[in-house]
């Protein structure tokens, strides 16, 4: 039998960032994973910004999650030793000049001025249907998840401390913590959308969210300076490339993309961007989204060996550092010392 501390089953950005937190305080462990269709982070645009786009109001914790997440993503592209974190400011594209208005009262009367650094004139950006104007929100930014974890992955499998297949669920003893020849001290569950299908784990209130996005080619300009969002969001990838999205798709749990929701995205880019486009691609995941917008992570309340990390939904990128961290100190000291890093939630849904 082979020994170790932690099972870690799923390796997306949840799986793969306690896996990393884990690892760093000493620990022993195996992450379980198989590269799945339809997995949100495998096509993960990345984003991450501390305002709330609709209501002009700082995100949930931004003032805690923001640089702890730029400076944690950091220390991981040091230690794997390749960049996968771009810092780029959004630029809100003003829909009409009503939202304008209600942006500028916002930044006068509430802290958010810390992260608006500009307003910018109307018709400023050539490549823009800008008549009401913008605003530039800055630190933001994204990760390139796909090659987060790719060089994550390559990471765990170099120091022997990887499996790729998908977990049976009918080789697992729950009370030993014991998944065919390993013998854990706890596995600790983070398979995005999928928990539902997990035996111990399925009264969670997760309810997916499918993302559809669309690559473009803007032959006229080689990479904007920003992520403009208005709806939608445009991310630049260098080389005339660029990611279009996203559409909240809450039937389809595949990872075909819709005809209704490329009409989406097309008709939300043409009301923003003047200049000419070539559609190159398109490609859908699905988001392990909650009701109530929070986090699910604690161990279970009949089954102390086993736990979860889940739920991470749109913002995963930027709450996911500190959660893993507060997570990964609980389960190692049996404290409960963060904000909803404990078992209070995971309590609640069970019945």
């Amino acid at each position: 039998m082979k020994s170790v501390d932690y099972i870690i089953v799923g390796q997306g950005l949840a799986g793969t960032l306690l896996a990393h937190d884990l690892i760093e305080k000493g620990h022993k462990l195996v992450v379980i994973d198989k590269d799945m269709k339809a997995s949100a982070s495998k096509v993960a645009a990345g984003l991450f910004n501390p305002v709330s786009m609709k209501r002009c109001i700082p995100t949930w914790n931004a003032s805690v999650f923001l640089p702890f997440a730029i400076e944690r993503y950091q220390q991981l592209e040091k230690k794997l030793d390749t960049s996968f974190l771009n810092l780029t400011p959004v630029l809100k594209v003003f829909s009409n000049n009503e939202v304008s208005k209600q942006w500028k009262v916002q930044y006068s009367n509430t802290d958010i001025n810390q992260y608006i650094t500009a307003f910018n004139k109307e018709e400023k950006f050539s490549y823009l249907k800008d008549s009401s104007g913008t605003a530039q929100i800055d630190p933001a930014g994204n990760l390139e998840v796909n090659k987060f974890l790719s060089s994550s992955r390559e990471y765990f499998e170099s120091i022997d401390s990887y499996i790729n297949e998908v977990f049976d669920y009918k080789e697992f003893n729950p009370e030993t913590a014991t998944y065919k020849n390993i013998v854990s001290q706890r596995v600790i569950f983070c398979e995005g959308f999928r928990v539902l299908q997990n035996p111990f784990f399925d009264f969670l209130p997760i309810r997916p969210t499918k993302g559809e996005v669309m690559k473009i080619r803007i032959p006229s300009q080689e990479k904007l300076d920003y992520i403009l969002s208005a709806g939608i969001y445009v991310l630049p990838l260098g080389s005339y490339e660029y990611i279009v999205g996203a559409t909240y798709n809450h039937k389809d749990m595949d990872d075909v993309v819709s005809e209704s929701g490329l009409s989406f995205l097309i008709e939300g880019l043409n009301k923003i961007l003047k200049a000419d486009y070539e559609l190159i691609d398109t490609n859908a995941g699905v988001r392990p989204t909650v009701k109530d917008r929070k986090p699910l992570l604690g161990l279970h309340p009949l089954l102390p060996k086993l736990g979860v990390f889940n739920g991470l939904g749109t913002r995963g990128v930027l709450i996911g550092p500190w959660l893993s961290t507060q997570f990964c100190t609980n389960l190692t000291t049996n404290t409960n010392n963060g904000l909803l890093a404990d078992n209070e939630r995971v309590n609640k849904f069970f019945c």
